[in-house]
């Protein structure tokens, strides 16, 4: 079997996986997860994450609204992604308000309405990443449209981080020269 077919077969595979999980479950790991993400960056305050980017997440997902609320309450900047299919790219735009600033997109995902600021990409310090699966050195397996791939490399002042539950973690993504690996995930166990 091919790279391309081990990486479809991952693919479908893990998402089967993640919507096993029942709703409890991945709620539980969802909090145990931010909690983690949240601790971390205390302890990393010396990099001053002020402007944080985060997915906000949909159907099996790991759960970010906690964590965006919990940013916002620490005054940090929020953002979000708003996905133009058109042009294939994501832009950042700032959340100031989760009930009043967001819009369901096309796809079905919510994302910042027009009215939200555009935040330049070099601005960004911390980026969290949606992922199907991830590896031990954080190779990432997205859904396969590349949007993250082409974005964070615009992104040169911001870390990266995976966010997974435990069995989204595999030995071998197979990954391709255009793929961009986060700089550290973060699960329910832990920071891999």
């Amino acid at each position: 079997m091919d790279d391309t077919h081990e990486r479809e077969s991952i693919r479908r595979e893990m998402l089967q996986q993640r919507a096993n999980l029942s709703h409890a479950e991945r709620t539980l790991h969802s909090k145990q997860i931010i909690h983690n993400v949240l601790k971390w960056i205390e302890q990393k305050e010396s990099c001053s994450f002020n402007v944080v980017m985060v997915y906000l997440s949909m159907k099996s997902e790991v759960e970010t609204w906690e964590l965006c609320s919990a940013l916002l309450k620490q005054g940090k900047q929020v953002i979000a992604p708003v996905v133009d299919v058109d042009s294939s790219k994501l832009i950042p735009r700032r959340i100031q308000n989760l009930g009043d600033d967001l819009v369901i997109h096309r796809y079905g995902m919510m994302e910042p309405n027009e009215n939200c600021a555009v935040i330049p990409n070099d601005q960004i310090q911390l980026i969290l990443v949606p992922g199907v699966a991830f590896d031990l050195v954080g190779n990432r397996l997205g859904y396969g449209k590349g949007y993250y791939d082409r974005f964070l490399p615009t992104c040169p002042n911001a870390v990266s981080i995976g966010l997974a539950f435990q069995i989204q973690i595999v030995e071998n993504l197979y990954p391709q020269p255009w793929d961009i690996p986060v700089q550290h995930v973060f699960t329910e166990n832990g920071k891999i």
